[in-house]
């Protein structure tokens, strides 16, 4: 068997980059519906929060705060889209895996987020093996081209 470490070549620091944007994607995707979710209930209850709003009965403030309200809320649900797109690549590369083993380690590592004792216990594999498997998925692993930088 080939006995390769995930970090002994450059080409793979850029695939465990890759790969870490998974995680990032998600919780960026989970932090703008956050943010989504707090300036709809500014727009439903304008009075309710201190924020600035214009005071008073004047139609055409109210009306211009709820304008850009709806802009802020459309361009963070464009930013979320590109993020949950980002993450579903990022799935389907691992999925298109062939060993199940390299594609379980990856999964937990880079999808899950687990650390490499966790993997270890749960593959019920010693940590140093899972260290091996790891490189060896990384060999296999492809960056879409249209993703590369």
């Amino acid at each position: 068997m080939l006995e390769v470490r995930g970090d002994s070549l450059p080409e793979n620091e850029e695939k465990k980059r890759y790969l870490n944007g998974y995680i990032y994607s998600t919780r960026k995707a989970q932090r703008l519906e956050e943010q989504i979710e707090e300036l709809r209930c500014q727009k439903m209850f304008p009075s309710a929060n201190n924020d600035g709003m214009p005071k008073g009965n004047a139609h055409s403030d109210l009306s211009g705060y709820a304008a850009r309200l709806d802009e802020l809320i459309t361009q963070l649900e464009e930013e979320k889209e590109k993020a949950v797109q980002k993450y579903k690549t990022i799935y389907n590369q691992v999925q298109l895996l062939d060993d199940e083993t390299e594609k379980e380690v990856l999964e937990r590592r880079y999808l899950l987020g687990d650390t490499w004792w966790r993997i270890a216990i749960k593959m019920n594999y010693a940590e140093s093996h899972i260290y091996r498997i790891h490189g060896l998925a990384l060999l296999h692993f492809q960056i879409p081209v249209n993703d590369r930088t």
